[in-house]
């Protein structure tokens, strides 16, 4: 069972997701979390992962994944520590 495609896929959208905020950020916008996560779990809608023929993603599941890279992306960027 390899969970790598699964792990290099979610890294593409936090990146996505990251270049997103930073783009917006410049223009003087400023973004939620849930904002952020919206634009990502729209992002998302189309992958569908599956392994060992199981399906990984409902839509539940896709807006949570989605949430919590836009909440990495906002502690990312953010001065807290």
């Amino acid at each position: 069972m390899s969970f790598l495609p699964l792990i290099s896929k979610l890294g593409d959208y936090l990146k996505l997701g990251f270049d997103h905020y930073v783009s917006l950020k410049a223009s003087g916008t400023q973004l939620t979390p849930d904002l952020l996560g919206t634009f990502i779990c729209m992002k998302m809608v189309a992958w569908d992962p599956e392994i060992q023929g199981k399906k990984l993603l409902d839509d539940e599941t896709r807006v949570a994944a989605s949430r919590f890279l836009a909440g990495v992306i906002i502690n990312m960027v953010s001065d807290k520590r």
